[in-house]
């Protein structure tokens, strides 16, 4: 084991040097990073907690070129982790860095290529591709997709300096599968000095079920890890805390929506069947998913647990869950429902056989089950995706001049149209939603079943989808519970996705497992209460969120908000928010925007998207920034703010485990898991 000390000296004496010298990167430093100074962060690097150390290695890197001497040292930490993301960060320091050369040659040196992989992008930003680039090619061919990913995100890094790999990446690229062509591409384009993406020409024309599989990887079998749960071990998970009638679910869930309806004020929506459920039930006002993309959201949600916490957090993986951690419904059905999903599931781990009776387009929902037995029936709509915006349409519904833009959105007649497709998109969803309810109605079960409506994440839209901005979080949120939930009332609680895995089963009488991150929605818990069962449940200071890998592009962003404000960590400040991510890049406003940026020609709030580098620390008032424009990180007025939205961010992290200060090629699966 290597031995690290970091001592008191080394840490008085790197704090005292210039901060002011921008990096190679353009990324300017600071006197302080999140609140620390670099002594402060350096001393969290030999802390026994994985989380502080590993948060500390990254905001060491945001001092820059002072933090050099810090990074050298942190190339010989006994955690492996910290010895990778010392390496990227120098890496990305470029000539500032060489003073670690022969450090990053003997990190160069291991044996694991997981981290080998890091010191060699270094080893190349700092003038040695000839030593470096080897084993970076030898990381695109590797089976394991975390250091695939990798590889080729650093050779795009390095740029021109890289191109004898373009032979290597144009093989690569011409699997197609999976993104591989993406990240190809992107590399290609970055090597070769390319100012603008280059369209796709992969068929990746949808992302669901179907992806996230790369066939021409090896794959390593779950057996391998846990063993398979079938129906009859399911039920030992299933505790009943109080035998009571359980009650008929049914889950209507929708993709890419913002609460763009009527009932939400929307004044430019047309969702009359959506606005009447509301007014026959509960609208949550507050509800948010952890993350701004599908399958990350839907991972939380399933497992009622944090993607960080579980692996399961990079968007397009493919994780095995802990054997403790079930999908929600294998509990439902141990507790004797009939549950039915139609049919999305894109969990980033292979749905489990033992969580639905029926899981497919035909499922029959709740008609499939025996005579007197409970079900929970989701459905789910995938029309206002974010595929359907820029698909082939005619003249909209909604008047494109009537479009109701928010400011980080050019005003153009291509913005207006996908706003106005969007807006269209929901007016047939509302009508789907509306035949659904027609159903239930006709088959007797309105009264006896209660009803969620839901969306994934928000809209699919640029700076919405994929984001932890409100427009990329806050969902809407519909319960209609006949006789337990007042008609037409609104609950103001935070509230999350997560939150629903445990109020199904506080719902079916099922004790709650202790791992659970979520908890039971309190109008829910009320309405139990009704019945004679004890609350366990109330509202929450805060909601929490994060961003990782993005299809082929990485990030790492955490988020916390309360009712009010948002805060924001960007713990990779140097990569631009515009990071090309092919998917989004097929939306016109997407690519109106860059047209327009690369014209020189965006400016106000649009223009934000396309800086160099990101703030350290956002946040934003909620009440008086809606749409989260203004950055108040720097402002002394909301200074006690910062510090407690801060202090909330960095105890979640360390209480979930935050897995996503673990590099990719690092992760491993399952990841120790303590409930």
């Amino acid at each position: 084991m290597r031995n690290f000390l970091f001592s008191l000296k080394l840490s008085l004496a790197v704090v005292v040097l210039s901060l002011s010298v921008p990096s190679t990167s353009g990324f300017k430093a600071a006197d302080d990073v999140a609140g620390r100074s670099l002594a402060e962060w350096t001393a969290e690097l030999p802390s026994p907690s994985p989380v502080v150390r590993r948060r500390a290695v990254l905001s060491v890197g945001a001092f820059g070129k002072t933090a050099v001497p810090v990074l050298k040292k942190a190339l010989a930490h006994e955690d492996a982790v910290v010895r990778y993301w010392a390496a990227s960060e120098l890496g990305d320091l470029g000539d500032d860095a060489k003073s670690a050369l022969e450090a990053l040659r003997k990190l160069h040196g291991e044996k694991a290529i997981g981290v080998r992989i890091a010191a060699a992008f270094a080893l190349c930003r700092i003038g040695h591709v000839e030593e470096g680039l080897p084993t970076l090619l030898e990381g695109l061919k590797h089976d394991e997709r975390g250091v695939w990913n990798s590889s080729a995100d650093f050779l795009a890094r390095i740029g021109p300096p890289a191109k004898a790999a373009i032979p290597t990446l144009e093989a690569e690229g011409k699997r197609g599968a999976d993104h591989i062509a993406d990240i190809c591409n992107e590399a290609l384009r970055r090597i070769r000095g390319i100012d603008q993406p280059v369209p796709s020409k992969t068929a990746n024309q949808t992302q669901g079920d179907a992806a996230g599989g790369n066939a021409n990887k090896k794959v390593t079998p779950a057996s391998v890890f846990s063993k398979v749960f079938f129906d009859e071990d399911v039920g030992q998970f299933a505790k009943p805390v109080k035998k009571r009638k359980q009650p008929n679910v049914l889950w209507i869930s929708a993709e890419d929506i913002s609460p763009s309806l009527g009932c939400y004020g929307d004044s430019y929506a047309m969702t009359p069947r959506l606005d009447q459920l509301a007014s026959e039930g509960m609208r949550f006002s507050r509800c948010f998913t952890h993350a701004g993309v599908c399958a990350i959201s839907r991972s939380g949600l399933i497992t009622g647990m944090y993607p960080i916490a579980i692996g399961s957090q990079h968007m397009r993986s493919q994780i095995v869950l802990p054997p403790q951690v079930k999908a929600f419904p294998e509990y439902l059905r141990a507790a004797g429902y009939w549950t039915t999903n139609r049919s999305k599931t894109d969990y980033n781990f292979p749905p489990p056989k033992a969580a639905w009776d029926e899981n497919s387009p035909q499922s029959r929902d709740w008609r499939g089950r025996a005579a007197g037995q409970p079900f929970f029936s989701v459905v789910n709509l995938v029309t206002t995706h974010e595929s359907q915006i820029r698909g082939k349409f005619g003249e909209t519904l909604h008047d494109p001049a009537k479009a109701q833009l928010p400011p980080y959105i050019p005003d153009t007649p291509m913005t207006r149209r996908d706003w106005a497709r969007y807006a269209d998109l929901l007016t047939t969803l509302d009508q789907q939603v509306a035949a659904i309810l027609d159903q239930l109605e006709a088959d007797g079960l309105a009264n006896d079943t209660i009803v969620f409506f839901w969306g994934d994440h928000g809209q699919g839209l640029p700076r919405g989808k994929r984001w932890l901005y409100d427009s990329g979080t806050r969902t809407p949120l519909i319960i209609r519970w006949p006789g337990k939930l007042k008609p037409g009332s609104v609950c103001e609680d935070l509230v999350c996705c997560l939150d629903f895995a445990p109020t199904m089963l506080r719902l079916a009488g099922v004790e709650l497992p202790s791992h659970f991150h979520g908890r039971v929605l309190p109008p829910i818990e009320n309405g139990i209460a009704a019945i004679g069962s004890r609350p366990s449940a109330v509202g929450r200071e805060y909601i929490f969120g994060h961003r990782d890998r993005m299809d082929e592009t990485y990030d790492l962003i955490r988020s916390a908000r309360d009712t009010r404000f948002k805060y924001l960590r960007n713990y990779a400040p140097r990569r631009s928010y515009a990071q090309n991510i092919t998917y989004m890049n097929q939306m016109p406003t997407m690519r109106e925007m860059r047209r327009l940026n690369a014209e020189g020609s965006l400016t106000g709030a649009p223009a934000l998207y396309f800086r160099e580098s990101k703030p350290v620390e956002e946040l934003f008032d909620t009440e008086a920034d809606p749409h989260e424009v203004v950055n108040l990180a720097s402002r002394p007025e909301h200074a006690e703010t910062l510090r407690r939205m801060r202090a909330a961010l960095e105890r979640w992290q360390e209480d979930v485990g935050d897995s996503g200060l673990i590099p990719e090629p690092l992760l491993v699966t399952p990841l120790s898991f303590k409930p």
